[in-house]
């Protein structure tokens, strides 16, 4: 995390400051601290002595909006940090998803927090990139991480994903639906407040809350948005064991129930597949474990 203050401020920029981040205040007991502001998982405070703090990933960046000359007067090395990121950040949380890129099973958000009790014992097990990983690696690391971390998991079955398909046309809109349900679930059941969120970015942060404006409630602060979360973050990468995990389960249960085989991912033998259920079975059979947009025209 990035640390930025700056000193007998002048009036009118913390005037300003208190402006532009009314709408973000946070609840403040320090009788040291005038207000405390959070937005997008930077904490601002400004202090009775007229000083100003900012603190997260781009701290730097956000302070510039008030502080101008602030990108001359930071050594190189400095502005470098601002958008590293720590693997190993603790007390945080961080989601991931899996099944939009395969057309058989549901599609699964799983949002996880880092406790510091069992921080140490989740950094000693080998996690590590889920696409990495085989599916057995899977399902025997997923019960140890679930039991060390405090998580919500969504589950969106078939029926509801071409449902909500045939609604938006997209399928980012369903990602960002279940991304948010997840942290909603995850924040209320544990009473978390003030947690830096890192998000497994699969659309820009203005897209992402576009896609949720008819939805309540939404979280909004906090959030991070990070590529190639995996390898970048070890509570995103728990996440997406568990998401995978989950969704492992799900395509058992469904194979069980229809005494069918739903091969993974969307290849041409998957498509092949996917054809032949179609062809013999009523929409109501093939809509409770296939993604109908999918395109499976033959090639």
């Amino acid at each position: 995390m990035n640390n930025i203050s700056f000193k007998k401020v002048d009036s009118k920029i913390i005037e300003a400051i208190n402006t532009a981040y009314q709408a973000y205040t946070i609840n403040n007991t320090d009788l040291n601290k005038v207000n405390v502001f959070n937005k997008n998982g930077i904490t601002i405070t400004i202090y009775k002595t007229n000083s100003v703090l900012f603190q997260g990933y781009h701290a730097e960046k956000e302070a510039q909006r008030f502080f101008p000359t602030l990108t001359s007067s930071l050594p190189k090395k400095k502005k470098e940090n601002v958008i590293s990121i720590n693997y190993f950040q603790k007390d945080v949380i961080g989601n991931d998803e899996v099944g939009v890129g395969d057309i058989f099973g549901p599609f699964v958000v799983t949002a996880s927090y880092l406790p510091l009790a069992t921080f140490d014992q989740l950094a000693t097990l080998p996690i590590k990139d889920s696409k990495k990983m085989t599916n057995q690696q899977i399902l025997t690391l997923a019960p140890t991480i679930k039991k060390l971390v405090k998580s919500a998991t969504i589950i969106i079955n078939n029926e509801l994903y071409n449902k909500w398909y045939d609604k938006y046309q997209n399928a980012h809109v369903i990602k960002a639906l279940g991304h948010n349900q997840a942290l909603v679930q995850l924040l209320a059941k544990y009473n978390l407040t003030n947690k830096t969120i890192f998000i497994d970015q699969f659309v820009n942060q203005t897209k992402y809350f576009e896609y949720l404006q008819h939805t309540k409630p939404v979280i909004k602060d906090n959030l991070v948005f990070i590529t190639k979360g995996e390898e970048k973050s070890l509570v995103i990468a728990c996440s997406a064991i568990l998401s995978r995990a989950t969704f492992l389960i799900k395509i058992q249960e469904l194979e069980s129930k229809h005494h069918l085989s739903f091969p993974l991912g969307a290849s041409e033998t998957v498509k092949t597949v996917a054809r032949n259920y179609k062809a013999t079975m009523p929409a109501i059979t093939y809509n409770q474990f296939l993604k109908e947009h999918f395109n499976l025209t033959k090639k």
